[in-house]
């Protein structure tokens, strides 16, 4: 016997409520952990473009407040300026600092100088300005904290990947640093140069295909996407599987339950959330 069509729509529609229902109450259990649990978070901490929660981030004031606070990791973004220079700054465009919707490439160092890089997120940091790749590595290398250095994708640039591996190379740094980023061909140069340095593959979706088609030491997976299959197949690897961006203690303990290895987090002060 047929069904009509009009009872195989309102048969679809069930069906599609009770998934959307099922979802919500693995969201709600995924995000909406009690904020005071008595859990202590044990996985890895990573300051989050520095502790970008209470500074401006990707700044010399944000990093040195993570250390201040005591995170172990530190992770941050490096781009490169129309004359060269490797700069610290995240966004593709100027828009959320100037208005401008240039990039920082469109700039020479000198002219990224007149910018400034912390008055948008409090007056008391107006005079901060987008820091080089080596004022932040002088920086950090006056502490213990780990790096993981973010090569932002800036094109077809075959230099790019190289500069930044020497340059931590030039602060003898690269024992401590795990170099990221979301486009794997800059990963495959740092191999080529050095096969035993660390990389993490960032990906905004958390296939669990991920290590077999971009082998890395470490994985950045953003966590809205991580499902227990993934984390196992990465593990199986042999490879760390890290989640962004948490910034309350239920993601962070949901996420730590899923069994991630570590958390990068703009709020690296835990007892501050």
């Amino acid at each position: 016997m047929k069904i009509p069509r009009f009872f195989k729509a309102r048969r679809a529609v069930a069906v599609s409520m009770v998934t959307l229902l099922l979802s919500l109450v693995f969201l709600n259990e995924f995000y909406y952990l009690p904020a005071n649990a008595d859990e202590d978070i044990v996985v890895q901490v990573v300051a989050h473009r520095g502790y970008s929660g209470m500074y401006p981030e990707n700044t010399l004031s944000a990093f040195a407040g993570a250390y201040a606070c005591g995170a172990k990791t530190v992770e941050f973004d490096v781009r490169k300026t129309k004359d060269g220079e490797l700069v610290i700054y995240h966004d593709d465009t100027l828009e959320r600092l100037t208005g401008d919707d240039k990039s920082v490439a469109d700039y020479t160092y000198e002219e990224l100088l007149q910018v400034d890089a912390g008055e948008w997120f409090g007056r008391e940091y107006r005079l901060e300005r987008i820091p080089t790749l080596d004022q932040t590595l002088a920086l950090l290398q006056a502490t213990n904290m780990r790096i993981f250095c973010e090569l932002k994708d800036i094109g077809e640039d075959p230099d790019f990947a190289n500069e930044v591996y020497e340059k931590c190379a030039e602060y003898n740094l690269l024992d401590r640093v795990v170099f990221l980023s979301f486009k794997y061909d800059y990963l495959s140069q740092i191999k080529e140069i050095a096969p035993d340095q660390p990389i993490m593959m960032l990906a905004s979706f958390g296939k669990s295909t991920l290590p077999t088609r971009y082998p890395a030491e470490y994985y950045g997976v953003n966590m809205k996407t991580l499902t227990p299959k993934t984390v196992r197949a990465i593990h199986e690897a042999g490879a760390m599987v890290y989640c962004y961006t948490p910034d309350t203690k239920g993601q962070m303990l949901s996420l730590q339950r899923l069994g991630v290895d570590g958390v990068i987090t703009d709020f690296a002060d835990l007892s501050a959330i």
